[in-house]
């Protein structure tokens, strides 16, 4: 397998790619050892449950992000809204020849 050189975009967003997906695969390893670790601590346990959705939020946002995905989130007195519909090409002006 060949992976692209890391001096153009479509290197650099590969690389990206890879990096957030290794550590939201180390984060998750982690996660789980330390949920065995305190299983009966329930009060740890809440609070590190929510970690560990915000991390799977911060890990989806930069995966999407390395993609082309622009993810938007608005929090207010309403509630929360999430939002990624818009779609920017991340490839538009490249000079690359």
């Amino acid at each position: 397998m060949k992976f692209p050189d890391i001096a153009t975009e479509a290197g650099r967003r590969a690389w990206a790619f890879l990096a957030v997906m290794g550590g939201a695969m180390v984060f998750t390893a982690i996660n789980i050892w330390i949920l065995w670790m305190l299983r009966n601590h329930e009060g740890f346990l809440f609070y590190l449950g929510l970690a560990g959705h915000i991390q799977i939020l911060v890990g989806m946002t930069a995966l999407g992000w390395a993609m082309g995905r622009r993810l938007n989130v608005n929090a207010g007195r309403d509630g929360v809204t999430i939002n990624d519909s818009h779609n920017i090409d991340v490839n538009a002006g490249d000079t690359d020849a």
